[in-house]
């Protein structure tokens, strides 16, 4: 069983930034390492469709905080209806209207703190940044969009197909003759062109309907984190962190792109800090304990186990050509000693230094082969830097068979537990001499095996709850409402004002 985290597009979101747990807030706030951006306006290349972020300062109190009603306080907001869940928010977020709102319209109030059009404008330019360089850097990314697409059955209309072809096909060529040579030189077809340009349009449809159904509520989240921050007196820890950040060279540059004051682009960051710290606080105090791995280890046994295997100690003699961090390539070792060197001559020095260190693991393989302590030959001449850092003896824990070359399985197949392969294995590394320590039938893998690993798995499953149980009931015990102007705006007079 592979015991690996899966973070699935998680490289696009900064731990410090990650809410809960939907996809556009980890898109949303992708963009805080990268500089928070100024505002742009939406280009009319199909997929290439820029806002750029501006981060939002920390609100400041308004007057127009809703009163809390015995319903709210008593935590009912309808039958069946869980007040953790926001469900007037979110129907509050189908009504915003960027356009025709003014920015200083307050949407609603997190105890007291005023969220505003003007702020939600700016994440949600954030968002549509953050996914932009999501794309960029790894394109495939679409591909969770486009089953989400069909989920959701979101299609491009006709009139939005056509204006995304023509838009994106005139930045490419300011006439047919044009495009056609850009074609060519991408090595592609029109049919092809068509399809991805298609293809990102239909992804950055998606994302902007899931950002309208989550920000309002991400924004409301952020601010409940931040406050409880403050109150746990991470303030000082967060400035601190801020201040060091601002003596780097990343700060100018995201103070620029940001085309915010620099009091505003501070507060910004600083929320960020004040999240971060009051995750981190709330996932601390939620750890996975051995009992707990035990127990899950005994209810899912028949998911750990493995096929035959053999668990070996080897020695490495490194003679890579290229450099392979940490072992430096013979070419760049050659060049060091003599930088004047010809390629014919760096050729032949590079031939003439493996067969040096070819005929070393052979020597280590006899000294072996005759009796040699193995593990003390390995501490001692092993180029693997773990063996000899921590005199592993060269151990190198368990295998499956089944995952090896099929030339080194039927070598280590022919081995008996305590013997030597009676031959240097090569590859890109270089040359290994390798013994058998121990064989061992299929089986289940043992808990002391994979309880760090299996921790850290759970460790995960155990911080994403206990996050979302704490905005579920922060959000209960806050008083969030709806700003009388935005109520006034959107609802009729009999919907109630609190929302929770």
């Amino acid at each position: 069983m592979n015991l690996k985290t899966h973070r699935k597009l998680k490289m696009f979101a900064r731990k410090e930034n990650t809410t809960i747990v939907s996809l556009a807030v980890l898109v949303a706030i992708a963009a805080f390492t990268g500089g928070c951006s100024k505002t742009q306006t939406e280009s009319k290349a199909p997929g290439k469709t820029v806002e750029q972020n501006e981060p939002r300062g920390t609100a400041q109190p308004s007057a127009s905080t809703s009163s809390q009603s015995p319903e709210v306080a008593e935590g009912k907001t309808g039958e069946g209806q869980d007040p953790g869940d926001l469900p007037e928010i979110t129907e509050a977020s189908k009504k915003i209207n960027m356009r025709e709102m003014p920015d200083s319209l307050v949407i609603v109030t997190v105890a007291g703190r005023p969220i505003t059009i003007g702020d939600y404008k700016r994440q949600y330019r954030m968002g549509l940044r953050g996914f932009q360089d999501m794309m960029t850097v790894n394109p495939d990314a679409a591909k969770v969009f486009l089953e989400e697409a069909k989920k959701r059955n979101i299609q491009l209309t006709a009139d939005e197909r056509k204006q995304y072809l023509d838009a994106a096909k005139l930045a490419r060529g300011s006439t047919p003759e044009a495009f056609k040579k850009f074609l060519k030189a991408s090595n592609m077809t029109e049919g092809q062109f068509d399809k991805l340009v298609l293809d990102e349009a239909l992804a950055n449809k998606v994302f902007k309907d899931m950002q309208t159904e989550s920000l309002l509520k991400d924004m409301i989240d952020k601010e409940l984190f931040a406050a409880a921050a403050r109150s746990a007196g991470f303030s000082k820890k967060a400035f601190n962190k801020f201040m060091e950040f601002k003596k780097s060279p990343n700060y100018e540059i995201g103070l620029k792109r940001s085309g915010l004051p620099a009091d505003l682009y501070r507060d910004d960051i600083l929320n960020k800090f004040l999240i971060l710290y009051m995750q981190d606080k709330i996932v601390s105090e939620a750890p996975v304990t051995d009992e707990e791995a035990r127990k899950f280890y005994e209810a899912h046994r028949d998911s750990f186990k493995h096929g035959e295997r053999a668990r070996m100690a080897q020695i490495l003699v490194a003679a890579t050509v290229e450099d392979m961090p940490p072992h430096e390539g013979l070419k760049s070792k050659i060049v060091r000693l003599k930088p004047d060197i010809s390629p014919m001559e760096l050729e032949e020095a590079i031939k003439a230094k493996k067969e040096e260190l070819r005929k070393k693991a052979e020597s280590l393989l006899e000294r072996a082969k005759r009796g040699e302590d193995f593990a003390t030959l390995a501490n001692e001449n092993s180029d693997e830097v773990r063996t000899r850092a921590a005199k592993t003896g060269g151990d190198a824990g368990w295998v499956e068979l089944m995952v090896l070359t099929p030339e080194l399985r039927e070598k280590i197949a022919a081995r008996k537990a305590g013997e030597v392969i009676p031959e240097v294995i090569p590859n890109e590394l270089g040359f290994f001499v390798v013994k058998v320590l121990d064989r061992q039938p299929p089986g289940i893998l043992s808990f002391a095996e994979i309880k760090e690993g299996l921790k850290s798995q759970l460790l995960e499953s155990n911080a994403q709850l206990a996050l979302t149980r704490w905005i579920k009931e922060k959000r209960r015990s806050t008083n969030i409402g709806l700003s009388p102007e935005f109520h006034a705006l959107v609802f009729n007079a009999s919907t109630k004002q609190n929302v929770r």
